[in-house]
């Protein structure tokens, strides 16, 4: 399934390694990021595994690797990642729910 990544996804993307990196080294975040890339690609191979949350306004799919959680919902296009957020962020409270800044470029 073909995964597409919103720009605040990417953002976190970068946010998680920039953090990891400088709280343990390149070669944890390094290892960090590529786990995650691995989680995120066994979420793109079954989408549906992951638990739906209609208790948020916008009714999204959550995986959680490590520290984090992938927030992202389901599409005939294929999986789009909202957010990739930690697990003790109190994002299932935001009165919007997850971003959902959409873009395309995989």
């Amino acid at each position: 399934m073909r995964v597409r990544y919103t720009e605040a996804a990417r953002n976190d993307l970068r946010s998680i390694y920039l953090q990891g990196e400088d709280m343990f080294g390149a070669r944890q975040a390094n290892a960090y990021a590529a786990g995650l890339h691995r989680a995120i690609l066994l979420a793109a191979d079954y989408p549906l595994a992951s638990r739906l949350r209609v208790d948020l306004a916008q009714s999204v799919r959550a995986k959680r690797y490590k520290a984090h959680v992938i927030v992202y919902t389901v599409d005939e296009a294929g999986m789009l990642v909202l957010r990739l957020r930690h697990g003790h962020e109190d994002w299932l409270h935001e009165t919007d729910g997850p971003d959902p800044d959409r873009s395309d470029d995989p």
